[in-house]
């Protein structure tokens, strides 16, 4: 059986990727895993930043709820880590076969900074990896064009 993982952090809110994952879970009949990965603590965390931390958490469990009440099979972890690291892990404990990464500025061009992070992904995982952009920039250069 395929296993589909989207990763999500503070820099890493994958709403499209966690949407196409769902869908195509759903149509193969696929086990979803969702990690969320969070700074480890004790490095003076802000109450904006733990704020910040909780909405986003609470919206992914919402997301989760949706997927789960629409017959997806829904795994839900949670990590203490670096991003990239966290993955791996994760990949290589699970036998994850597909990762579905979002580029984070929804642009099909990564910035260096999160291609390099990509790259050190997939270099240490054995699985294919889906990049998927987020709708929001698809949406606006269709507005240019119309």
């Amino acid at each position: 059986m395929e296993k589909i993982l989207v990763g999500i952090d503070g820099h890493h809110s994958a709403w499209e990727a966690l949407t196409r994952a769902c869908a195509l879970a759903k149509r193969i009949d696929a086990q979803l895993y969702v990690l969320l990965v969070q700074p480890l603590a004790g490095g003076g965390s802000a109450s904006g930043r733990q704020s910040e931390g909780l909405d986003l958490r609470k919206h992914l469990e919402l997301r989760i709820e949706m997927a789960k009440s629409e017959g997806i099979p829904v795994h839900y972890y949670i990590a203490e880590g670096q991003f990239e690291e966290e993955i791996v892990r994760f990949v290589n404990h699970y036998r994850i076969t597909l990762l579905v990464y979002e580029l984070r500025d929804g642009a099909f061009k990564a910035t260096e900074k999160e291609a390099v992070s990509l790259q050190a992904i997939r270099h240490r995982i054995a699985c294919q990896v889906e990049i998927v952009a987020a709708r929001k920039h698809l949406s606006q250069t269709q507005e240019k064009i119309s």
